[in-house]
């Protein structure tokens, strides 16, 4: 008896369809959702260098942002807003849910390395806005977030550190009731995060510049610069200081 084998352009076809449908459902072939590519309203880029990538976040009241990416790299977090809580629902194998609880401005949270997969709730009435503060060239060791808590009063004058790790410095600054402050240069390249408006002049350049609150401002190597707070605003900011060796623009 002889056998009716399908053509050898069939076989090939009926292979090629199975392997589609197995790459398909293969986690490696999950096509990953860039949030400043596909949700522009709730992320976008202000600020790109060699060293970091600053990304403005914005949830508003009570939306769902859909499922989307983030990249495995360090990440400081700066809250711009006192906010409400927000859902975050993580996708993937070992699918899971937290709530982060309502944020206050001028607080911070640092974070080791981590890709995320997941979709997000505003839970609350308030909108979100904050800066996700993505470092290049620095990795923090893995483990318990660092978590830095907004001063209680700005009406006086401060300049402290309030978290060092793997060459990273955070120094929070508040300039009250003087003229203006001065910010003094290190052998490595910082970012200013402002919380209030405040005019920053270079003083190698002299050249001032407004920075919005919420807006940063990229200071190089061994440049010194002086903080100027609106009248009757106490200067408030965030100084993130980077390793010597990290390459600046």
């Amino acid at each position: 008896m002889m056998l009716n084998w399908p053509p050898l352009q069939m076989v090939r076809m009926r292979a090629m369809l199975a392997f589609l449908i197995a790459a398909s459902m293969s986690p490696i072939a999950i096509h990953t959702q860039d949030p400043l590519k596909t949700l522009p309203n709730n992320y976008r880029s202000v600020f790109d260098n060699s060293a970091i990538t600053v990304i403005r976040a914005h949830y508003g009241p009570h939306e769902k942002i859909p499922v989307h990416d983030h990249a495995a790299v360090s990440t400081v977090f700066v809250y711009l807003n006192d906010s409400s809580p927000v859902r975050i629902d993580h996708d993937g194998d070992k699918a899971f849910s937290v709530v982060r609880p309502p944020t206050v401005t001028g607080s911070f949270r640092v974070v080791a390395g981590m890709a995320e997969r997941h979709s997000i709730e505003n839970l609350g009435d308030k909108s979100s806005d904050f800066l996700r503060i993505e470092l290049k060239q620095v990795s923090f060791p893995s483990g318990e977030a660092f978590r830095g808590s907004a001063p209680q009063n700005v009406q006086q004058s401060l300049d402290a550190i309030e978290f060092k790790d793997a060459g990273v410095q955070i120094e929070r600054i508040v300039c009250a009731a003087v003229p203006n402050c001065s910010i003094k240069p290190t052998q490595a390249p910082s970012l200013l995060v402002a919380f209030t408006p405040v005019s920053v002049v270079a003083n190698k350049e002299q050249q001032k510049e407004v920075i919005e609150a919420g807006a940063v401002h990229w200071l190089p190597s061994s440049q010194a610069a002086t903080v100027i707070p609106n009248i009757g605003v106490p200067a408030h900011l965030l100084r993130i200081i980077l390793p010597m060796d990290t390459v600046s623009r």
